[in-house]
């Protein structure tokens, strides 16, 4: 394949070198339009020679980039910059969020393992044995010696909630708001936001989570399917009628997919153009292996009128929380505000306060690094042993997330795949049940890795290799 190049000048800084700085500083020339979109890039040995730094780091710099939708790498012929990455960057879109506390060294973990002679392998939980229980029980008891009130947990605003969550949501996500209403769900803060909108559809992604589908419809709103790829939610499928959006971004639900950063910057300008409300649900968006999570769709510079960003702590905690949070768009807060008081939802006062004690202090962060490094071990040790005993399935959803998605070929259904094993003890979900459009059904299986060890990832394998054969 031919190059067609133009000369293309890279003046970076070179006084502090990272992968991380390389890549800013390679958004910020993109963004000043002095590398245009699909500009091609010197190669990373020459790169490195002209920075005077490792191949290993501009690579890593590269690779971020790709990873974010601003490069791509094209088969025997190098790297360029991606079409619409222009106007990404100069949406404000960046490559990662802004840098965690890194201050504290992650405890050992210590695996959980299932006793049970069934092993449920379907999405949706994480491993609560990798919580400090001194911690949690630290926490629970700060919270539970406060002083109770008379009011309600729906009535008036806990402002220390409030301040934390703000805190955790700035420091991990990018997103600067001093307005965050706690809900006991997600599927809370969906029906509040349906209630709220004045629209009357929605847009849900293709294969998409059940309990938001099933949500939206309850409303009242109509409900139109959208295809995803590999880039995530195909924006330009949208229609131009107003409606709700809703999307996972940073871990697609089920495929695991993640919004580039073009398609981020396109949504945000679909939304604005068509009157659009996106509801943004960053379920497990705090867990990533080896790429730099991409700031939440929320943070991009004038989202705020438009984007809704909901967070949960059923997958960086415990589902038996019933705790998330909601960062209205800026039009609807005292909407739901006034909704949340009137239908009497909130989190209670207790549990509030104790999440509020874990993200103060600095349990939480902790909390994340250790399990983020288990999982990232667990996640490596089903691909391990599915590439040793099924090398030719396809594996989608490896870099973020509690969960992979394993496309299955046509001539097996993922049902009878499922069925068969069950029979061995083995739960797991088949991609045909979730929501979807009618004429495109994926075939395929959504596993869960937040509890496996090496026997059981093991266990699996054989069991899908033998049902395939």
């Amino acid at each position: 394949m031919a190059r067609h190049t133009r000369a293309v000048h890279l003046p970076l800084d070179t006084t502090d070198l990272s992968a991380r700085a390389i890549a800013s500083q390679l958004v910020a020339l993109i963004a000043a339009g002095q590398v245009g979109d699909g500009d091609w890039l010197p190669s990373t040995r020459a790169f490195a020679h002209e920075l005077g730094a490792s191949r290993t780091m501009v690579a890593a710099a590269y690779d971020e980039l790709v990873a974010a939708g601003f490069l791509e790498g094209v088969p025997g012929a190098g790297t360029r910059t991606t079409a619409g990455a222009t106007a990404a960057a100069r949406a404000g879109l960046s490559s990662r969020a802004p840098r965690l506390d890194e201050n504290v060294v992650p405890a050992p973990p210590t695996p959980a393992h299932q006793t049970d002679s069934v092993v449920d392998l379907r999405p949706g939980s994480p491993d609560t044995g990798l919580i400090d229980m001194r911690a949690w029980t630290r926490a629970w008891r700060t919270a539970a010696s406060s002083q109770p009130t008379t009011l309600s947990p729906w009535q008036g605003a806990d402002d220390a909630f409030t301040a934390a969550m703000s805190h955790h949501l700035r420091i991990s996500r990018g997103i600067d708001t001093d307005t965050v209403f706690d809900v006991p769900g997600s599927t809370a803060a969906f029906q509040t936001l349906a209630a709220v909108s004045g629209l009357n559809r929605c847009y849900l992604e293709s294969p998409c989570y059940p309990a938001a589908a099933e949500e939206f419809t309850r409303a009242g709103l109509h409900p139109i399917f959208v295809p995803v790829d590999h880039d995530g939610l195909c924006v330009d499928e949208l229609g131009d009628e107003a409606g709700i959006v809703y999307t996972t971004p940073a871990h697609q639900y089920p495929l695991g997919h993640r919004l580039s950063v073009n398609r981020r910057a396109k949504l945000v300008a679909w939304a604005k153009r068509t009157g659009s409300i996106v509801i943004e649900d960053d379920y497990d968006g705090e867990f990533r292996y080896g790429v730099a999570p991409l700031p939440a769709i929320r943070s991009i510079p004038g989202a705020g009128e438009h984007v809704a960003y909901v967070g949960t702590a059923s997958k960086i905690l415990a589902p038996s929380l019933g705790a998330a949070w909601l960062v209205p768009p800026l039009p609807l807060r005292d909407a739901v505000q006034t909704y949340l008081r009137d239908h009497r939802i909130a989190v209670s006062a207790i549990t509030r306060g104790a999440l509020t004690e874990l993200i103060t202090a600095g349990e939480l962060q902790r909390h994340l690094a250790r399990a983020g490094r288990e999982y990232r071990c667990r996640r490596d040790i089903l691909i391990t042993e599915l590439e040793a005993r099924c090398p030719h399935l396809e594996v989608l959803g490896v870099q973020a997330g509690l969960h992979v998605a394993i496309l299955l070929p046509r001539d097996r259904r993922d049902r009878d795949v499922a069925e068969r094993l069950k029979a061995d003890g083995l739960l797991v979900a088949p991609l045909s049940d979730f929501p979807q459009r009618a004429d495109s059904v994926i075939n395929g299986l959504a596993v869960g890795f937040a509890q496996i060890d090496r026997s059981t990832a093991k266990r699996f394998a054989d069991s899908v290799a033998a049902a395939l054969n």
